[in-house]
């Protein structure tokens, strides 16, 4: 214990004479230089005791770097700690930038113009290799694929505190973009070529190399892809080169299964397969399938991404479902298209239309319905993952002018609106937040099928409370749904390890009979519950009970399933 207490003793004494070094900066009024050598001390002081001599020798690396190359260090040692005396001199600049390129004037000027320094510039290390880089740079995406630096020198003078650099590149072969040669017979050629960023004829780029790489692993039926020029036929140039595309797919076939029980929604059971670039266009089809106590149904989707044009997708759906509620039952099919579009990266815009036939009926209805529509919609995502987030943020808005036809008519906007918040508070906390409204706009609610009204309650809208039960009733009693709705959640997310976390939340939810959300409706909720999180998505277990609850509520709702409630 003794020695460990001087060994500790003599530690912190190194340190603290260490941190006590000091730089004065003589015949120079340059406060940022002495602050930043004041720094580099500190620094390298916090691994360890300096030396006086390793410390000069520090100072003066560092000056050198920066283009004083005249500078001297004196150690003053009079004092308990030492203080580095740096005296800079003069800091050298470059009066001659040079450049050469394999005898080709035009590559010479084309990387001397890429250049960030000129005549007059400090010589500093780290603009020197930024320059070199650059130039390479400019080479390489503007008709030299291949090149690549051979030599680079500074020359100092110290007469007039100058320095000539030259920089030497080998350029390769002036190259063009040729046919492209797809090495797969899995997707059109045709396909392949609509994304490509260049023309067959242009200077070839490295750059443009890597934009086409990347759009082709961004395609789901693609693991990797490499994209490369075929070797020069000589040395001279201009040479038009074929464009190599290799890739490696993604599986054609993947499959799912997936299970939810609740004490107010009952059971399910879902299935899911997808078949990817079904025609060789990175199209896919997926099927979901779902069977539970509450809804049933089928449905199918097939996509084609880059549809037209780049970046646009078409998606075809047909679907049919059961469901079978307190409010109503109801069977219906239907068939949809939609096209959907990036602007930026964070926002997508889209457009689609919808036809379904549907029969529903309760105690007091029995209507045969015809339901047209057409939607417009717009998604704006920032999360840092779409299946697992924990930083950023989610708005989806979609309006659709609706029109009824049977047994019941009536014309009308649905409007819905959902945003969602990320926030990682620690390493192992993320607080989570969801807000989501709707209404009806045009239409009297009791000429509105039940299936066309809002309803809130239960798992997916407020955990704690029956499905559904968080809506309008008649005089009777009965559910009959709302022309609004408006819900929230917020969780605090705990992962404890890599298997295992646990939540607490906060969810509220109502339906109201007006056009604009009714927030005096709204009932509340709180609860925990544990996530077990297996490879591709957690397992939940959630417990809520009402805040707001009357006699017909359970004091407890128990749900389970597989993904985060939002």
């Amino acid at each position: 214990m003794l020695l460990r207490a001087i060994a500790f003793t003599a530690l912190a004494a190194m340190t603290a004479s260490a941190q006590a070094q000091t730089v004065n900066l003589n015949d120079s009024d340059d406060a940022a230089l002495e602050n930043a050598l004041q720094l580099l001390i500190e620094e390298r002081s916090k691994s360890g005791a300096v030396n006086t001599r390793a410390g000069a020798d520090l100072i003066v690396r560092y000056l050198r770097a920066e283009g004083y190359y005249t500078a001297r260090v004196i150690t003053d040692q009079s004092e308990d700690a030492p203080i580095f005396q740096v005296t800079p001199g003069q800091q050298f600049h470059f009066t001659a930038l040079e450049v050469e390129a394999g005898g080709s004037r035009e590559a010479a000027t084309i990387a001397r113009d890429a250049l960030p320094l000129s005549s007059g510039a400090a010589v500093r290390a780290e603009d020197v290799l930024e320059a070199e880089t650059e130039g390479l740079r400019a080479l390489r995406n503007s008709g030299w694929p291949d090149a690549r630096l051979e030599d680079r020198t500074v020359t100092i003078d110290h007469a007039d505190a100058s320095a000539r650099a030259v920089f030497v590149y080998d350029p390769g072969v002036e190259s063009r973009f040729g046919d492209i040669n797809l090495q797969s017979a899995r997707w059109r050629q045709s396909f392949i070529e609509r994304l490509s960023p260049f023309e067959t004829g242009e200077a070839a780029s490295a750059a443009q190399m890597r934009v086409f790489e990347s759009r082709l692993e961004s395609l789901e039926s693609m693991s990797s892809a490499a994209v490369t020029l075929e070797e020069p036929t000589g040395p001279d140039g201009p040479q038009q080169r074929a464009v190599l595309v290799s890739t490696s797919p993604s599986p054609r076939h993947v499959a799912e299964a997936g299970f939810s029980l609740s004490t107010s929604e009952g059971g399910g059971v879902s299935g899911a397969y997808k078949r990817r670039n079904l025609f060789g266009g990175d199209e896919t089809l997926d099927v979901n399938l779902n069977l539970a106590t509450v809804q049933s149904g089928l449905q199918v989707e097939l996509t084609a991404p880059h549809w037209r044009r780049l970046g646009q997708a078409l998606t075809l759906e047909a679907r049919t479902q059961r469901e079978e509620t307190d409010a109503y039952d109801l069977v219906e099919a239907g068939v949809g298209a939609r096209v959907s579009r990036p602007i930026t990266d964070t926002l997508t815009l889209s457009a689609g239309a919808d036809l379904s036939v549907s029969h529903s009926e309760n105690e007091t209805l029995d209507l045969n319905v015809y339901t047209g529509s057409v939607s417009f919609g717009a998604v704006w995502d920032q999360r840092d993952s779409a299946i697992a987030p924990t930083q950023g943020a989610l708005v989806s808005m979609e309006v659709s002018p609706t029109l009824l036809a049977g047994d019941a008519s009536s014309t009308y906007f649905r409007a819905v609106a959902e945003g969602r918040r990320y926030q990682r508070l620690t390493s192992s906390l993320i607080i989570a937040g969801r807000l989501r409204a709707g209404g009806l706009v045009g239409a009297p609610l009791e000429t509105l099928p039940p299936e066309q009204r809002f309803f809130a309650g239960g798992g997916g809208s407020a955990r704690g409370y029956d499905y559904q039960s968080l809506s309008p009733r008649n005089a009777d009693g009965d559910l009959i749904g709302g022309r609004s709705i408006v819900e929230s959640s917020v969780e605090l997310r705990w992962r404890k390890s890599r298997r295992w976390g646990g939540v607490v939340f906060v969810d509220s939810a109502g339906a109201g009979r007006d056009e604009t959300p009714d927030f005096g409706a709204v009932r509340s909720a709180v609860g925990v519950g544990v996530r077990y999180y297996l490879d591709f998505a957690p397992l939940r277990l959630d417990i809520a009970t009402p805040l707001d609850g009357d006699a017909s509520d359970a004091d407890i709702q128990i749900y389970i399933g597989l993904g985060e409630a939002f």
